[in-house]
């Protein structure tokens, strides 16, 4: 990659990790929510679709630059599981063994999301989600930036 493209990608990635964080805020704001209000069970479920969303672009991203996205029925998890690997002369692992275990379960929820169109909303499943989310910002923030290191030292002896 040229310094122009590394230079690129980390804007990029800064711009799907903002949408992140302000996903996280978002669910931050909301709190629990009294009782079980539909509004606030759309409101919290939008918000966890468009979190893991913005994490599975900016993963797609590396994986473009770097090995190739994964192919198949199974792309999403193998993009997920390929993300925590170092690959020798290629990149560092771009996630943590523990932000994988939570973007899991927001992955899993993003394809509920998607797929379960005539499924009511579970507010205790929302709520549990919701703090998924929450304590994924902090450690996939610290992922993301060791990640950038690696991309600004490679732009650097890119020239």
């Amino acid at each position: 990659m040229t310094r122009a493209e590394i230079q690129r990608l980390r804007a990029e990635l800064g711009s799907d990790l903002d949408a992140f964080r302000a996903r996280v805020a978002e669910l931050q704001a909301l709190g629990t929510g009294p009782g079980t209000p539909d509004a606030w069970c759309a409101l919290a479920a939008v918000a966890l679709h468009h979190a893991y969303g913005a994490v599975e672009a900016a993963l797609t991203r590396v994986a473009k630059c770097f090995e190739g996205v994964p192919g198949g029925a199974e792309w999403h998890q193998e993009l997920l599981s390929s993300m925590a690997l170092d690959i020798d002369t290629v990149r560092p692992a771009v996630l943590s063994a523990a932000s994988v275990a939570q973007l899991r379960k927001l992955l899993a929820f993003r394809h509920f999301f998607r797929h379960a169109y005539a499924a009511a909303w579970d507010p205790e499943q929302l709520r549990a989600l919701r703090q998924t989310a929450l304590d994924a910002g902090a450690p996939v923030d610290a992922d993301f930036r060791r990640f950038d290191d690696f991309l600004r030292d490679l732009a650097a002896a890119a020239g």
